[in-house]
């Protein structure tokens, strides 16, 4: 009389049948729920846009809006990222990018609440992970 296997058996390579240990069991589901685990904290580290960045009012002009675009698109994707805030001298804000934006260089534009606004340009937000921005597009730049 021929048997089927069970489903707590497993098939050996020499052809017999071990009956798993309820251990044995309960390592594997560890260790796949540790491999879960790792791979979701991996993927959440890959959420975080890879442009991330600070930026630093170092105009000595209050900041009414914030612009932000892959320097090559035409217009502008991230528009007015204060809202109805400001940002005053000195004040900083950490911009944070969406992970389906994966473009490196990128344009900034601001617009100060007396009138009047400055660029930068071509800004490799691969590398830069705080930017003071200065009157007339100048600015000071830390990268990685």
């Amino acid at each position: 009389m021929k048997k089927k296997a069970n489903s707590n058996m497993r098939r050996l390579n020499v052809g017999m049948y071990e009956e798993e240990s309820p251990m044995k069991k309960l390592h594997a589901l560890a260790v796949l729920l540790f491999a879960m685990v790792m791979a979701f904290a991996v993927s959440g580290t890959a959420l975080a846009g890879s442009q991330d960045f600070t930026l630093v009012n170092g105009t000595g002009q209050t900041i009414r809006e914030i612009y932000l675009s892959p320097t090559s698109s035409s217009e502008w994707i991230y528009q007015d990222e204060l809202g109805r805030k400001v940002l005053r001298p000195g004040q900083e804000i950490f911009l944070d990018f969406d992970p389906r934006d994966n473009v490196q260089y990128w344009d900034v534009k601001v617009v100060y609440e007396k009138g009047g606004e400055d660029y930068w340009i071509c800004l490799d937000l691969f590398r830069i992970y705080s930017l003071t921005i200065r009157p007339g597009g100048a600015s000071s730049i830390e990268m990685i």
